[in-house]
């Protein structure tokens, strides 16, 4: 069932002569029921918060009602049945078009109730709209009660707290309020979404969703943003994203074995930089806002990473602790063809093609959003042959010939323009023979020699001159056994072995001397599966899966 158009409702005072405690008839009831259920202008902000208004707001114009207060009836019954007017009043409301009817009584808090599905509901002056607004969508709608279990919505469910905020996205599609298509159906890994709040006029935009659900079958999750952006929603618990996870297949809510119909996994919303992972494995990062909604990064980890995206992960301590995962996709596909691919500073990242040709790409936002596409190119072809090429910061780029030298080029404008050529020779030989060769900051350069050492050289100079030689021995074996090696800066070197773990080391003296020992584990495991592994700068990885 679905309420969509203007339903027309009829309200009925009713009075118990003899109540305990007693009733008292307010001078004006009829009107009170009125203003309470078309316009009831807030004092201070004269925002109206009218049942009306309500309805009108939380479906997106989708619903609306045409209220009718009737004559006072009485009942000389304490406790009076929620269909105790439908043998007196039921068959000429129903002839009259009528599409439900509520009891309205003078008790305290807690009468509020109704037939699901059915014609009558009953609730009192003391409730508020979300007790008033529950009872007609059990009658209209038969959406079932959310709240009659630990774990529940709250108030990120009008269903869950009758508190008079929006239904979530799950409830409002249940209801015809929002459409199967504004809920996008997560496929693959990761993926970067633009969540509009779910509190604002629906459909969304183009290019954002209102909700996303991971997974076919029950149980499924579904990821929503909320804002306190009107009247209503702005009794939520905190703004930001939710995560709940949904345990019935009944189209109305109603449980099902036992189990709760749907469980909020995240009580207080998440905000900006703050991340979540169910007990399945999903992990749901929120990585910005935009001018209404908030930027959010969906990973599936039971799902294998789409071949060739560009993906942007943060390591946000930068001490070995934590655990770096959930990456931004930043590039869509292709990345993989690059023959070498490697970060120079400031968002700067350097591709070869098949054709040999040096790609400068730019992230500029450097923080997990956008695509970064349309290269420029500045290095017209031969830079297939290297068999290392990395990044010395500034503008400086390394590379290693057949000839096993070590070559010093810049790219000077650093904005995609130019064209890199013409470099010095700063290494006479043999730099070929390492397995790893990665730039670790200052003129630093370290290398795993064939017996699997760490080296350490310097380029003093930086400037095309010099030659660097007699490096300094600063692990003592085993390095030749990763997969991925490269820098962080300020000491720090990242590493992958065959077990797919990120390892997180420290060369605290940065002169050469000492040994690079007893790392700590960052990442607990799948890097081995990604093709390009290399440092952006400030804690970002930059990662290509195979």
């Amino acid at each position: 069932m679905t309420w969509i158009g203007r339903k027309k409702l009829a309200f009925v005072p009713l009075y118990r002569p003899n109540a305990i405690p007693p009733d008292f008839i307010p001078p004006d009831w009829a009107n009170d029921i009125r203003r309470r259920a078309v316009y009831d202008p807030d004092p201070q902000t004269g925002r109206d918060r009218s049942l009306r208004a309500y309805i009108h707001t939380v479906s997106s114009g989708r619903a609306d009602l045409d209220a009718v207060v009737l004559p006072m009836e009485m009942i000389d019954q304490q406790n009076v049945p929620v269909d105790a007017l439908d043998d007196r009043l039921g068959s000429r409301l129903r002839d009259q078009g009528f599409d439900a009817a509520a009891i309205v009584m003078l008790g305290g808090p807690g009468a509020g109730t109704a037939q699901r599905g059915g014609f009558w509901a009953r609730f009192v002056m003391l409730e508020g709209v979300g007790v008033w607004a529950m009872e007609f969508l059990h009658c209209l709608t038969a959406f079932d009660d959310l709240y009659p279990f630990g774990g529940n919505m709250g108030t990120y469910d009008e269903m869950a707290c009758s508190c008079g905020t929006h239904p979530s996205a799950y409830t409002k599609n249940a209801i015809g309020w929002l459409d199967d298509a504004a809920i996008f159906r997560h496929a693959g890994r990761v993926i970067n979404y633009d969540l509009h709040p779910v509190s604002l006029i629906q459909p969304p935009a183009s290019g954002q969703v209102a909700a996303v659900r991971i997974g076919n079958e029950v149980p499924y999750l579904m990821v929503e943003a909320r804002r306190r952006v009107d009247p209503f929603d702005a009794r939520i618990t905190a703004e930001g994203v939710i995560v709940y996870r949904v345990q019935t297949t009944h189209p109305l809510g109603s449980a099902q074995n036992g189990m709760p119909p749907v469980v909020l996994l995240t009580p207080t919303a998440l905000g900006v930089g703050q991340s979540f992972v169910t007990d399945t494995n999903v992990a749901v990062s929120v990585t910005g806002t935009t001018l209404s909604g908030f930027l959010t990064v969906v990973d599936d980890r039971n799902a294998p990473y789409e071949s060739g995206q560009l993906l942007f992960y943060r390591d946000f301590t930068r001490d070995g602790t934590g655990d770096v995962h959930t990456p931004g996709v930043i590039g869509l596909g292709g990345w993989q063809q690059f023959q070498h691919l490697f970060g120079g500073g400031d968002g700067i990242i350097y591709a070869v093609d098949d054709a040999g040709r040096l790609l400068f790409y730019r992230d500029r936002k450097r923080d997990g959003t956008g695509d970064v596409s349309s290269p420029g190119v500045i290095g017209q072809g031969g830079w297939q042959q290297f068999s290392h090429l990395f990044s010395g910061g500034d503008g400086i780029i390394y590379a290693v010939n057949p000839a096993g030298q070590l070559l010093f080029y810049r790219d000077h404008n650093r904005d995609g323009t130019g064209d890199v050529h013409s470099p010095a020779v700063i290494g006479q030989g043999g730099w070929q023979q390492f397995s790893h060769l990665f730039y670790g900051g200052d003129g630093i350069i370290y290398a795993v020699a064939a017996d699997g050492r760490l080296l350490f050289y310097r380029d003093h100079n930086r400037d095309g001159t010099g030659d660097i030689h007699s490096p300094g021995v600063i692990g003592q074996g085993g390095w030749q056994q990763f997969r991925h090696l490269f820098s962080g800066g300020d000491g720090i070197i990242y590493a992958v072995g065959s077990d797919g773990r990120l390892l997180f080391y420290r060369d605290h003296n940065r002169d050469g001397t000492g040994d690079v020992h007893s790392p700590s584990v960052i990442g607990l495991g799948g890097w081995q599966a990604m093709k390009h592994l290399f440092d952006g700068g400030q804690g970002i990885i930059y990662a290509v899966p195979a």
